[in-house]
């Protein structure tokens, strides 16, 4: 199918889903006055703020050089928000870069090398201090939170801080530290949104390896979950890589995998269906309760 076929919403996300559409729990089932879908509310892809989510575990190198590129191939930067939650060696920065600190060295601002000790605490935070202040967008549009990596937990826990530096943002999208963007990302993602009808539609998928770049950009196809497997505990698993893809598609279609390599949708996704930060070191595991929950809470999920 090249559609995408029918999605049912409520109002409330109390209701209950019934025979494929979701009964509202405040309406007494009269469904008169209620549109299937909700129809999506937005400022629009030039005026849309968006919150990206960026966690990573000792990558600080990559990660700069994903949030350069983020910027760098935004249509509107201006509008692009970041939250870095950053696990890395606070005691040996020099041999474990912060994704803060990369950035800002490939954007020309670089903190200098200070004597170990703390007699040269102050003046070292002075010089971080600068760099932050004269690094593009470092002191206004990146927010970051920084913890020891072995207080590690794993992916989970640790995109369950993110809603800790989630500003005002309209839309909220997750990526992995080490990701490449075409250009105007920003518009043609909020425009692929706008096509779902659904203002509780989130795009999500595994993105294409930077080795199928001209395969993406042309616009032909896109990675696709497919299989899903039982695991040993019971749990539906899916691979860690894409195994299939839509060809040609002319519209946003309904998908049944989600993946927080990147996922896109209304801010209030993050909210209403936070990352549990009880989840620790899950890995595959992870997904499928993520989708789940999604689903329960009025949520499609579409690639």
């Amino acid at each position: 199918s090249r559609t995408m076929g029918s999605c049912f919403l409520c109002g409330s996300l109390g209701g209950e889903r019934t025979d494929s559409k979701l009964v509202p729990s405040n309406t007494n089932n009269n469904k008169s006055n209620n549109q299937y879908p909700i129809p999506p509310h937005s400022n629009g892809p030039a005026k849309s703020t968006i919150f990206v989510s960026i966690p990573h575990f000792r990558d600080g190198k990559r990660c700069g050089q994903t949030l350069q590129r983020l910027f760098a191939t935004a249509a509107h930067p201006d509008r692009v928000h970041v939250g870095l939650i950053e696990q890395t060696d606070t005691e040996h920065p020099q041999d474990d870069p912060t994704c803060l600190d990369e950035y800002c060295k490939l954007m020309g601002f670089e903190t200098k090398d200070h004597p170990p000790g703390v007699a040269h605490k102050g003046e070292k935070q002075a010089d971080r201090d600068a760099v932050r202040k004269a690094c593009p967008r470092a002191e206004k549009q990146i927010r970051t939170l920084r913890f020891h990596h072995l207080a590690s937990k794993g992916p989970v826990y640790a995109r369950s801080f993110a809603r800790k530096l989630l500003g005002n943002e309209e839309f909220c999208m997750e990526i992995d530290a080490a990701m490449d963007f075409v250009e105007g990302w920003d518009v043609k993602v909020v425009g692929q949104w706008q096509m779902t009808g659904n203002e509780y539609g989130v795009l999500s998928a595994l993105p294409f390896s930077l080795k199928d770049r001209e395969r993406v950009e042309s616009g032909q196809e896109v990675a696709r979950q497919c299989a899903i497997r039982i695991g040993s505990e019971g749990v539906p698993l899916y691979d860690l890589h894409a195994d299939g893809k839509a060809i040609g598609l002319t519209q946003p279609l309904l998908a049944y995998t989600h993946s927080s390599s990147f996922a896109f949708a209304k801010c209030h996704y993050e909210t209403n269906v936070p990352h549990d930060p009880f989840a620790a070191q899950l890995l595959e595991t992870e997904k499928f309760p993520r989708f789940a929950r999604l689903w329960t809470r009025g949520y499609d999920v579409y690639t």
